[in-house]
């Protein structure tokens, strides 16, 4: 079993603590926690910063995925930040939090045809911050975790070919989950921030050229406008890999849920930019 790397860092590390904060994560977020009736969410792209920071944000996109229904099992796809392990590596092992274990979907993960790699995941943090928030809105969800190194447009399309088809061939709904903060800026992150403006609205400009071609659906348009501005966002990877994804098992629109920055909760001379975007 894998245990948390990040409780009590990025997260609360007592159930009591982390059921609070993630109360309040749906309340400054989506505002309720209740689902109402809405459109099937195949997929969606979250933030994994601390939940002070982006919890609110990432709120909006479970919300979405629970309005249409949260399927029995999410797969989680995120960057792979301590350069451990394989390009592309699955995580065949239950995952625990402070609310409980998430199983594997064994089914699902073996038919992924992904190499198997624990170091790819032993400390990181980008896919476990997702977790508590599935189990939060259902304790008995399953999960499959991928890492991905290799973030190319390439090992992005061959992904999302195995990931569509080892659905389908399941004949059961997969929620989809994209795990990405987007620009990093200022000091910290070695990216200049304009005289004239602050990091939050620096990271902002950034990543709406990207976000922009997101909401298209257009994969290719966002690699271009990443590299045309500068963005630093540091899972576009799994966001590629869970878009084309997504398209390929029906979903023919991308809704903005929500954008912030880290500016908006700390004003600093440095900031990152998360966003919240389901595909219908």
């Amino acid at each position: 079993m894998r245990g948390p790397a990040v409780a009590g860092m990025f997260y609360p590390a007592s159930e009591n603590a982390l059921r609070k904060e993630l109360a309040v994560c749906f309340k400054k977020g989506p505002g309720r926690e209740a689902p109402k009736p809405g459109r099937r969410a195949i997929g969606i792209i979250s933030p994994h910063a601390g939940y002070t920071y982006s919890g609110p944000t990432a709120a909006h996109g479970y919300m979405a995925l629970s309005d249409g229904g949260l399927p029995g099992t999410a797969l989680i796809i995120g960057p792979n930040h301590t350069g451990m392990g394989e390009d592309i590596g699955l995580l065949n092992d239950d995952l625990k939090t402070p609310l409980g274990v998430a199983r594997l979907d064994r089914e699902l993960a073996k038919s992924l045809d992904v190499t198997m790699d624990k170091a790819s995941h032993i400390q990181e943090h980008s896919m476990e911050v997702q977790v508590p928030f599935l189990q939060y809105l259902d304790p008995d969800i399953q999960i499959v975790c991928i890492s991905m190194m290799d973030q190319t447009l390439g090992s992005a399309r061959t992904l999302s070919r195995k990931i569509s088809s080892a659905v389908r061939s399941s004949a059961r709904r997969v929620a989809l989950i994209a795990s990405s903060d987007f620009t990093h800026c200022g000091p910290n992150y070695g990216v200049h921030v304009p005289r004239g403006t602050n990091a939050g609205e620096t990271a902002r400009s950034m990543d709406m050229p990207v976000l922009g071609k997101l909401l298209k659906m257009d994969v290719e348009g966002a690699f271009q406008a990443r590299d045309a501005t500068g963005s630093t966002a540091c899972g576009l990877g799994p966001v590629a890999a869970v878009v084309m994804a997504s398209k390929d098992l029906g979903a023919v629109d991308a809704k903005l849920l929500d954008y912030t920055t880290s500016y908006d909760v700390m004003p600093h001379h440095s900031a990152v930019g998360y966003a919240s975007i389901a595909l219908f």
